[in-house]
């Protein structure tokens, strides 16, 4: 339904950026111990960079955008026995927007935004030398970090828009301003402790560039 309302009017190709500069509030998520220890969670900086890639498709009023994003931190070691030590995440999201009139060059639009994402984890531990018992600690650490990566969430918001015109008066880019409250639910397991399920909402705001052809 959404490709055939982006279809039914002048569809493109869009591709596009947003930057949202980390600030101060990373180093109070670090103070605050919230990191998930792998590199590869949500918040980690990693997966989610402060400059990230969307693209999809637009038309005169609507559009339905992708975006992914992955991961993979891998240690091998060469000795008496290999051993392999590997965490990483694909994260992939999608997104619904609303224009308020049709995008026309040379001149301002303001839209909706509604979308949601998820965090498909990878983790594993092995070791030739590792006795059965080892190896079972090993996958019980390799589940826990999965459950620190993996998570979904869905996020909300406005934004607005100049679009500049090509020589032939259509629209071509489009600079302007985000700005969305964004929800996660995530996990963490551990051995003695259970699952601790934490949800986090925060708003957030980002300068976009998008070309569309």
């Amino acid at each position: 339904m959404l490709l055939f309302l982006v279809g039914s009017a002048r569809a493109a190709v869009l591709f596009g950026g947003a930057w949202s500069p980390a600030g101060i509030g990373m180093f109070a998520w670090d103070d605050a111990d919230k990191f998930s220890g792998t590199l590869a969670g949500e918040f980690d900086g990693l997966l989610r960079p402060p400059l990230t890639a969307h693209g999809g498709w637009v038309g005169s009023r609507d559009a339905v955008l992708g975006n992914l994003s992955l991961v993979q931190l891998n240690t091998t070691r060469f000795a008496a026995s290999n051993a392999v030590s590997a965490v990483g995440g694909v994260r992939l999201g999608v997104d619904y927007r609303r224009y308020l009139w049709s995008r026309e060059g040379g001149a301002v639009n303001f839209y909706g935004d509604l979308g949601g994402f998820g965090i498909v984890p990878n983790a594993a531990e092995t070791d030739g030398a590792y006795t059965t018992d080892e190896q079972a600690d090993a996958d019980e650490g390799a589940a826990e970090n999965r459950a620190r990566v993996g998570g979904f969430g869905a996020q909300g918001g406005l934004g607005a828009e100049y679009l500049f015109a090509d020589a032939k008066g259509r629209p071509a880019v489009a600079v302007g301003v985000r700005w969305l409250v964004r929800g996660y639910r995530g996990q963490e397991g551990d051995e003695d402790e259970g699952f601790r399920v934490s949800t986090v909402v925060m708003s957030e705001a980002a300068l976009v560039v998008e070309l569309c052809r």
